[in-house]
């Protein structure tokens, strides 16, 4: 499943690079994009110029340029047409009303990375630089662990050979060997954890979402602080309602 251009378009790499600086940055003139960038500052100018005509990009009084909401359009329009976001929206949110505030998500796999499809985030919960459309590697979370738990051992080592296994906090599984370890693990208990492996101080409960035939579809976590979590009370009461909450989207699915 290769998805690297035989010749790819330069131009388009340039674009591509231009609007990522932008967005881990959220704003940048032209002379501190081409310094970053190690592009000539008429070059970079060019393509702000032509980004900002297609609609792409926007500057602000100060002559800084920053994303526009373009991407929020085009982004929301493609999210509209996945069926799992229009079947699990309603039940997310119940889920997030019975977990007491903490952080509910819907992500799904897209060329071997999780990407989080719906983001509730309770008015009790902790502040979480967590939002719709946040890609993140597939080993370093619980949802991602749940849904690699269920693929086949060559689809497994694809991903993992692409993405590698970066080290996000240092309780993140950077060896295959524990990684399949965890699987094993998974797939007993239908559930997985992510405790401290995403983020210091928050803990996570995933489970996967699966079509009438067994496919992944995508998977379902609650996340919170350690401190509220790692109750056992509260465990096994969120355990129950994340299981509950996945099966209710499953039945509603295949009931299209």
């Amino acid at each position: 499943m290769g998805d690297e251009a035989n010749r790819p378009i330069k131009a388009l790499l340039t674009m591509d690079e231009i609007v990522t600086v932008l967005d881990r940055e959220s704003e940048g003139s032209v002379t501190a994009l081409a310094e970053e960038l190690d592009r000539p500052r008429s070059v970079v100018h060019d393509y702000l110029s032509t980004l900002q005509q297609l609609g792409y990009v926007v500057q602000d009084e100060s002559g800084q340029y920053e994303l526009s909401f373009r991407f929020m359009e085009l982004g929301g329009r493609v999210r509209k047409d996945v069926a799992l976001y229009n079947v699990a929206k309603p039940e997310i949110r119940r889920l997030a009303e019975k977990s007491t505030g903490e952080l509910v998500t819907l992500s799904v796999e897209q060329n071997g990375m999780c990407v989080a499809l719906d983001v509730v985030q309770g008015e009790q919960s902790i502040s979480y630089d967590f939002t719709d459309g946040t890609h993140f590697h597939m080993h370093s979370s619980g949802v991602g662990k749940a849904m690699l738990a269920q693929y086949p051992d060559e689809r497994v080592t694809e991903i993992l050979d692409k993405h590698g296994m970066p080290a996000r906090t240092e309780n993140t599984i950077t060896d295959r060997d524990e990684l399949e370890d965890e699987f094993e693990r998974i797939r007993e208990s239908g559930v997985s954890f992510d405790r401290e492996e995403y983020r210091t101080g928050m803990t996570t409960f995933s489970t996967v979402i699966e079509d009438a035939t067994g496919n992944v579809l995508g998977g379902l976590s609650v996340t919170g602080p350690v401190h509220r979590l790692q109750e056992p009370e509260v465990e096994d009461e969120l355990t129950t309602e994340l299981l509950s909450t996945a099966n209710i989207i499953e039945l509603n699915y295949s009931a299209q």
